[in-house]
């Protein structure tokens, strides 16, 4: 046999049963008819795609081939094989068909372009470079997180301010993070460089020749490009990415239907307040009940404000049981501060906010946060937050770390004459842990000392001189009538975030509610109902609802049983979950920690 033709027969053969190998080692649960499906479309895939390096003369052996042949192989295996060591012992049945085929038809599109153009070799350099840094990135994504990317993930990679990627890399040791870089660097030079220093050797001459490649190409070009329908929108990682278009577009709908929203909104109060007075709701960040003192007995006394303001039994409540509805910010709180929630289904740009209730009261609004302004790439928080008659962020500098306590600065503009809605969001024990606390209310470890547990603490220890910061300002300055903290999600200090649902550890925040005495003389039923569920079950979802009972509030978008300050809340640990409905609270078997 002609050594071409033996070299163009494995190449086929390698490019079909290598892909059915991967397919059937990377899926589970997959019926007779998929893998004869399977078989058959690689079959057709391989086929196409060994047609250019046949016409061509070109081997494997070649340089420019063979780059192009382990882009297409990382295409291939990349998304199923993350998927599947993710998803192997949780899920029963997944089918991941298309990463296979775009990755054995992209080896004969690039290998097809370069054979009939091969002096652009800059060109196929540049572009082999970017098919090749996806599945690179999925691949430091899974080793980092520990997890195939999926939709949250994508989001927080999107969401993610450039001060978090510096304090990130800067978890690392510099000399780590210096190779890593090297390596990408070098890698991507060498890359590019590959089809220039050695093209693709073709020995292209006939127009026969030309013909059939140029067709192949065509053919590929519509079949794996071609919008909505083509291989490509269907693997993996671009279904990830329409699926965070979607996203953002319901973000837009949300702007859209504001005035739809508030003119289909009935707000009626129960009972009034004496006037002007202030009602403050802080954020916090990744904050676990696990290791504030107030929460739980520990050797060390990280809230000690917090105990002293709970010690009055009559004003303060705290809750010991309540839980994050998800493990990321962004997914939590587009529930947390509208009435969309895990229990009634709906959706975040149809429903109205808490900023949308208290305007109907006719409160000023008031938003301040300390976590970063993402500008055009909007996140239902800043979506709300802009609605607010002031919204503000603290300014975010490169490099620079942004203490909450800044945040106190901006209460100096809050008028005490009118009824005040004042919202903080805080930056508080986000990582990297070490620049969330100002060395001088360091209470453990030493300076530049990096243990992540000991740093947490001390975010922790933090935070509550904020929160009495806040209170006491409030309290002297604006009439406070009501206090509510809550934490978007908890964090685990001794392990690295991750996108996925690891644990309750990561869902256990803390609650608590201060009132005057003047809000308890004028809403007593509320002040009972928050003492009477104190023990009771709680995700933050249902924010929403508490903040609705502290209005004291009807309103044709609260429901009474929804809120934990009503004596008619409805929700046990039975009923109650996390991560869209897919963890029961009543699973985590959490009583107290060692």
């Amino acid at each position: 046999m002609d050594q071409h033709l033996f070299s163009a027969l494995s190449l086929f053969v390698v490019l079909w049963l290598g892909g059915y190998a991967i397919y059937r080692l990377c899926n589970r649960g997959l019926a007779q008819n998929a893998k004869l499906q399977q078989l058959t479309r690689y079959m057709v895939a391989s086929l196409v795609s060994s047609v250019p390096v046949a016409v061509s003369g070109a081997s494997l052996q070649q340089p420019a081939v063979a780059l192009a042949f382990v882009v297409s192989l990382l295409w291939a295996v990349t998304y199923p094989l993350a998927y599947h060591l993710t998803n192997r012992k949780t899920s029963p049945d997944y089918d991941h068909q298309m990463d296979v085929a775009f990755g054995i038809y992209l080896f004969g599109w690039t290998t097809g372009l370069m054979s009939l153009l091969p002096m652009l070799g800059w060109l196929w350099g540049v572009a082999l470079l970017v098919l090749l840094l996806v599945p690179v990135l999925q691949w430091v994504y899974y080793f980092t997180c520990h997890a195939v990317i999926d939709a949250s993930g994508m989001k927080m990679l999107q969401e993610t301010h450039y001060n978090e990627i510096i304090e990130f890399l800067h978890s690392y040791s510099p000399l780590k993070v210096i190779s890593v870089v090297a390596i990408v660097v070098v890698g991507s030079c060498l890359c590019v460089m590959v089809p220039v220093r050695w093209p693709m050797a073709s020995s292209l001459s006939e127009y026969w020749q030309y013909a059939i490649v140029v067709a192949v190409v065509i053919f590929v070009s519509i079949y794996i490009w071609k919008p909505n329908h083509g291989v490509f929108g269907r693997t993996g990682i671009a279904q990830l990415f329409k699926v965070v278009k979607e996203y953002i577009r319901n973000n837009d709908t949300y702007i859209e239907q504001q005035q739809q929203r508030l003119a289909s909104l009935t707000v009626s109060p129960q009972s009034s307040l004496p006037k002007p007075h202030t009602i403050l709701m802080v954020i916090g960040e990744s904050a676990s009940r696990d290791f504030m003192s107030a929460f739980t007995p520990m050797e060390e006394r990280t809230t000690p404000w917090l105990e002293s303001l709970c010690a009055d039994h009559k004003h303060c409540t705290i809750f010991p049981n309540a839980y994050s509805c998800d493990i990321q910010t962004v997914p939590t709180l587009e529930k947390a501060l509208t009435e969309y929630n895990q229990y009634d289904g709906g959706q975040f740009y149809t429903s109205c906010s808490i900023v949308d209730v208290a305007h109907k009261l006719g409160y000023a609004v008031h938003w301040y946060s300390n976590q970063g302004h993402l500008g055009a790439a909007d996140t239902p928080i800043t979506l709300v937050a802009n609605t607010s008659e002031v919204a503000k962020w603290t300014r975010q500098e490169l490099n620079k770390p942004q203490y909450d306590e800044t945040l106190i600065d901006f209460l100096d503009e809050v008028d005490p004459g009118v009824n005040n809605l004042v919202v903080l969001h805080l930056k508080g024990s986000h990582f990297n842990y070490e620049n969330r606390f100002t060395e001088e209310l360091r209470q453990w470890g030493e300076p530049g000392n990096h243990d992540q547990v000991t740093n947490y603490k001390n975010t922790i220890f933090y935070t509550d001189t904020v929160l009495s910061r806040a209170f006491d300002y409030c309290r002297k300055r604006l009439s406070l009538s009501a206090m509510v903290y809550f934490s978007d999600h908890a964090d685990v200090p001794d392990r690295h975030r991750q996108p996925n649902f690891g644990g309750f550890r990561d869902t256990r925040i803390p609650l608590f509610v201060w009132l005057s005495d003047d809000y308890i003389a004028q809403r007593p039923h509320r002040a009972e109902a928050i003492k009477q569920n104190a023990q009771k079950y709680w995700t933050n979802d249902l924010a929403y609802d508490l903040m609705c009972g502290l209005f004291d509030v009807r309103s044709n978008h609260f429901k009474e049983e929804n809120s934990i300050a009503s004596t008619s809340y409805k929700y046990t640990r039975d009923m109650l979950t996390a991560m869209s409905g897919k963890v029961r609270i009543a699973e985590d078997n959490y009583d107290k920690p060692s």
